[in-house]
């Protein structure tokens, strides 16, 4: 076999005309390609790389494409898993060519002529579903709402901020991206500042379809219902009380109006309140709960039921998202860390993101006993929609005054704390 040794030729070509030929030796342009033979003996073309979607999500997660990578050109031999296809690889249903747009920070497919315009056949504003809590005067953070389309075309379409009507302040922003082809949703982040309570208006012109949502502003209190904490590298807004705690009372001073309630694993009602005598409970539900009773879905991909009691567009958090709060967080302790079926004063606090989260140490109300209460002042127990391997068993947080163990294995009929997170 004859080898042909191109480099010096690439050298020469550089040095003369500070450009590079390939197969040629008078380049025309910064890289000028020419084909080998124009019969058809040898195969000609250019191979990019070829790359999977799951490697590509990979690739994200370590950070490898950003400004730099800007334009960067692959060929994806197959699309990522389903529940893969968010942040850069949002929209990447299929194989085919993709390049790197830096400023949506989105992998966007390379579609034929004709296609490459956005196309749905229907819009369905009235299908929305929302994310997060909106309060006048508070900044917004955490908070989406995403609308389903149908019959998509796989065309591009651009990105777009829509400034809210009614209560003014906010912006609905669209990054640019990719339809799928078929079924998909659109996902607009609500950024801003709502300037008073009461309904926002976001008014939509998407593919010819004239459409719209609302979005409610809570009066702002004297203290905030959610606050914006990272976890797993995304913002997502936690409530600041336990559920079923009077959420009047200032939710980091540690009393019994904050407890909250307590809730066996898998169930919606609750077992019993801060106030239920310590004593044993007449009636105490020993029924088996099964898997999957507040997440339908996945570990990666958490799907709410209808037995999760966390309220609209907040559910339990999975043993995994509690795990990435933790690692984002310092803590700190708050009382006397004493046992005592009065001791209110407990609490275990988390400052995540800038802002301060703080857990009540309410002990748990134990199956073994009836569902009397236990380590009330000196231990929290908190609840995560992760069940184990052993159906008698699930996941929870355990917390003292010196250590938070973030895999703790319980009983699914002990009854504990509950904090939800937003969808």
């Amino acid at each position: 076999m004859k080898k042909k040794y191109l480099l010096p030729v690439f050298f020469l070509s550089a040095l003369s005309y500070g450009q590079i030929g390939i197969n040629n030796l008078t380049p025309k342009i910064t890289l000028d390609v020419r084909s080998k033979t124009t019969d058809g003996s040898t195969s000609e073309g250019f191979m990019v790389p070829r790359v999977t979607g799951n490697s590509l999500k990979a690739a994200e997660a370590a950070g490898v494409y950003a400004d730099d990578q800007h334009s960067a050109l692959v060929f994806v031999t197959e699309a990522p898993d389903p529940n893969n296809r968010t942040g850069q690889v949002e929209g990447m249903d299929a194989s085919g060519f993709y390049y790197f747009d830096a400023g949506s920070n989105r992998w966007v497919k390379m579609v034929s002529s004709g296609t490459n315009t956005a196309a749905v056949s229907q819009l369905l504003c009235s299908s929305a579903t929302h994310i997060g809590v909106l309060e006048a005067g508070e900044v917004s953070a955490g908070v989406e709402t995403t609308i389903p389309y149908s019959g998509g075309n796989g065309g591009i379409y651009s990105g777009m901020s829509i400034p809210s009507t009614g209560v003014t302040g906010l912006t609905a922003v669209l990054l640019s991206g990719t339809l799928n082809n078929g079924s998909g949703s659109l996902i607009f982040n609500i950024t801003g500042t709502p300037s008073a309570a009461g309904t926002a208006v976001f008014d939509i012109d998407f593919s010819g379809f004239n459409c719209g949502f609302t979005r409610t502003v809570q009066p702002n209190g004297s203290f905030p219902d959610v606050v914006p904490v990272i976890i797993n590298g995304q913002i997502r807004q936690m409530l600041t009380h336990n559920l079923g705690a009077d959420t009047s009372q200032d939710p980091n001073v540690p009393n019994q109006a904050i407890m909250g309630n307590y809730y066996q694993w898998g169930k919606k009602n609750v077992a019993a309140t801060a106030y239920t005598s310590a004593a044993a409970i007449s009636g105490w539900n020993t029924a088996a709960t099964p898997s999957k009773a507040w997440n339908s879905g996945t570990a990666a991909a958490p799907v709410k039921t209808v037995n999760d009691p966390c309220p609209n567009g907040f559910r339990v958090l999975t043993q995994n998202e509690f795990i990435g709060f933790n690692t984002a967080s310092t803590n700190s302790n708050i009382g006397s860390w004493t046992l005592s079926d009065t001791n209110f004063g407990t609490a275990k606090v988390f400052t995540n993101n800038g802002n301060i989260v703080t857990f009540p140490a309410a002990g748990s109300r134990q199956n073994a006993n009836g569902g009397a209460l236990g380590s009330r002042g000196n231990v929290g127990y908190y609840w995560t929609s992760s069940e184990s391997t052993n159906t008698t068993a699930a996941y929870g947080i355990r917390f003292t005054v010196s250590d938070i163990n973030v895999t703790y294995h319980s009983d699914r009929n002990a009854a504990m704390s509950i904090r939800c997170i937003s969808e």
